[in-house]
């Protein structure tokens, strides 16, 4: 009993630190997958706006260096199907919600503002367990991109080292002036900076603990019995 208790455990604590090193400092970190909260279903998917598809170079999440790959100012190019997502017609607000699929140190958001409606304001919210959110970054401004060129970059937000698993955007004053050519907000293209060392889920924290607990109760009968 206690040797399966001891290697119950310790297999916990093992899975805990190989996701720890599974993103190393200052990765580029991408959604697995998101939800269109308000104004959907829109037009293109979500998941157009992490899929690499039109970036003008393409990183391996959980592993290409942040800064180093954004040093060679990757761009996306201009063209809607299968590249980015759209609100429906008609409206200036956006909320999606963004899922990392584990729980994250981020550290920044790079963002490729679509150039025909786009962003005009963002606020930034985050969660660890997709019900309750706090305020990460507010009036963010990002950059209004226009038709006049083929490609855009990406503007960099930085922000303090937060635990998140879910990012949340709450888009406004869409679409952006210059040119505004559709009236709905836009997402071109999102990634983030993780700084590795994987926060555990907390139902791991919670294994984790209860294992001890076991271990330490078996280790007190054990000696009870033995006196």
């Amino acid at each position: 009993m206690m040797r399966h208790l001891l290697a119950a455990t310790a297999a916990v604590g093992l899975a805990l630190s190989a996701t720890a090193a599974s993103a190393g400092p200052g990765v580029v970190i991408a959604p697995v997958s998101g939800t269109v909260d308000t104004n959907g279903p829109g037009f293109g998917l979500l998941a157009d706006t992490w899929n690499q598809a039109s970036l003008s170079s393409t990183y391996v999440s959980g592993v290409t260096n942040f800064d180093t790959y954004f040093a060679g100012a990757p761009t996306h190019s201009t063209n809607f199907g299968g590249f980015e997502f759209f609100g429906n017609s008609g409206t200036s607000s956006l909320q999606v919600t963004y899922d990392l699929g584990s729980a994250q140190r981020l550290t920044a958001l790079a963002l490729w503002n679509e150039e025909s409606s786009g962003i005009g304001r963002l606020n930034l919210l985050t969660s660890l367990d997709g019900i309750s959110f706090t305020s990460l970054a507010s009036g963010l401004a990002p950059t209004d991109n226009t038709l006049a060129s083929t490609t855009y970059g990406a503007d960099i937000f930085i922000f303090g080292s937060t635990a998140a698993r879910y990012v949340r955007f709450e888009a406004s004053s869409c679409p952006q002036p210059n040119p505004g050519s559709f009236p709905a907000c836009a997402i071109g293209e999102v990634a983030f900076r993780s700084l590795g060392g994987v926060v555990p889920e907390p139902s791991s924290w919670v294994m984790l603990i209860a294992g001890f607990g076991l271990v330490g109760a078996a280790q007190r009968r054990r000696v009870a019995a033995t006196a």
